[in-house]
């Protein structure tokens, strides 16, 4: 997950684009009265091919209704102060998740867990890592990280593949050699 999709998911499947601005003196982009050096942007996605379907097995489907039960109770108990922006995964009041806070959330988490420190694009590269390591398709897990060329994700995960070399060298063998 980039940090820019945190939260970014609404209910009904509209996908929109959080991301933070750093706000220089004189920016536009910066909130009028602040004392933080970035401010939350929602806007549509950067690109068309941003948009694209999430296949979901029924396992997360069945996690996802019990979230949405839980936000449920969540919202009833938050009363008047939840301000509904139809998000799939918004803050303790409803409203859009801030990066940093939720880089933050996510690092404590998994302390708390005994994994030590991680950061939202970390699992995004153990997703990757997952994909290749169970055989999906070089150019499907592309597609999946929505990078917009496969390209990009050989450079980066390319090296994971080693053992796709030597199985294909072990299959030419066995093709030429018959063993």
């Amino acid at each position: 997950m980039k940090r820019s999709g945190c939260g970014g998911i609404d209910s009904t499947g509209r996908p929109a684009r959080f991301w933070c601005r750093t706000a220089s003196s004189g920016s536009r982009s910066a909130p009028a009265r602040t004392d933080r050096r970035t401010c939350l942007v929602v806007s549509e996605l950067k690109t068309r091919r941003s948009r694209r379907t999430l296949y979901l097995t029924p396992q997360l489907v069945e996690l996802l209704r019990r979230h949405r039960a839980r936000q449920a109770e969540e919202r009833l108990a938050a009363g008047e102060t939840w301000q509904d922006h139809g998000l799939v995964f918004p803050s303790e009041v409803g409203t859009p998740l801030d990066p940093d806070n939720f880089s933050h959330r996510l690092s404590a988490l998994c302390k708390r867990a005994g994994l030590g420190h991680w950061h939202p694009h970390e699992l995004r590269h153990s997703g990757a890592s997952l994909m290749l390591a169970q055989g999906t398709p070089l150019h499907v897990v592309s597609e999946v990280l929505g990078h917009t060329s496969i390209a990009i994700t050989k450079d980066v995960y390319g090296h994971l593949m080693e053992g796709d070399r030597r199985l294909a060298a072990e299959a030419m063998s066995r093709a030429l050699f018959g063993n």
